[in-house]
């Protein structure tokens, strides 16, 4: 079992959703934008990020999620500070005071992953965090009738976020009907084959500033630290 595993067991691993890497097909060169996940991982490594929207799901219990990608993030490594059973209705900031929310129905965490075990409560659930980049442990996607075509863009967010971060996060698959979690361990031909199928073979990141794009090929030995 590792750590991910194990934050799942005990009720403390959280889901972040992200929207899908998009692929930008032009004459002049074609790539994959991950332009929310760079954002998002740029500002974790920097200052942190707050009043991120998270859902907190538990063994056995089929809690469903805003979306079918993102990552995973260590509830003990995040500021945990608006838990709700439901979706909440959140917008603004918890750091600058302009945050606004129904009010929350716990206090933390191990409240509500009771609540959702007693109740078999699979409605998506809402927990607002602040976090930095040790809080993220992984990605995630979803078990579903697309999940190979998913699992085609969490492979190019992986490689994205490796050459953003220089981190390889494990890849996860969610099974929301059973509660169900399992790694997923790609080998060197799987991910040959992910790579010979996709529309385009570069991803765009910004290390600097998001005017001055850089390219990477996904064979680039900076995917593969």
């Amino acid at each position: 079992m590792d750590e991910v595993e194990q934050l799942y067991n005990e009720g403390k691993l959280l889901i972040r959703a992200m929207d899908q890497p998009t692929p930008r097909i032009k004459k002049e060169i074609s790539y994959y934008e991950c332009r929310t996940w760079v954002d998002e991982f740029d500002s974790l490594m920097k200052e942190g990020l707050g009043s991120l929207s998270t859902t907190l799901i538990v063994p056995n219990v089929g809690v469903r999620t805003y979306k079918n990608i993102g990552f995973l993030v260590n509830s003990d490594l995040a500021n945990c500070f608006h838990i709700a059973k439901e979706d909440s209705g959140s917008a603004g900031s918890y750091n600058d005071g302009t945050f606004l929310a129904n009010p929350p129905d716990f206090k933390t965490i191990n409240e509500l992953k009771e609540y959702v075990i007693k109740n078999n409560a699979i409605t998506m659930n809402e927990v607002n965090i602040n976090v930095k980049l040790d809080g993220v442990v992984g990605l995630f996607i979803n078990k579903c009738e697309r999940t190979p075509y998913i699992l085609m863009k969490i492979f190019i967010v992986k490689k994205t976020l490796q050459a953003l971060t220089g981190i390889d996060y494990p890849i996860y698959l969610y099974d929301w009907l059973n509660g169900k979690l399992n790694r997923i361990d790609l080998t060197k031909e799987q991910e040959e084959d992910i790579i010979v199928n996709l529309k385009a073979n570069r991803v765009m990141i910004w290390p600097d500033s998001i005017d001055e794009p850089v390219y990477i090929p996904l064979e680039s030995e900076q995917l593969h630290r």
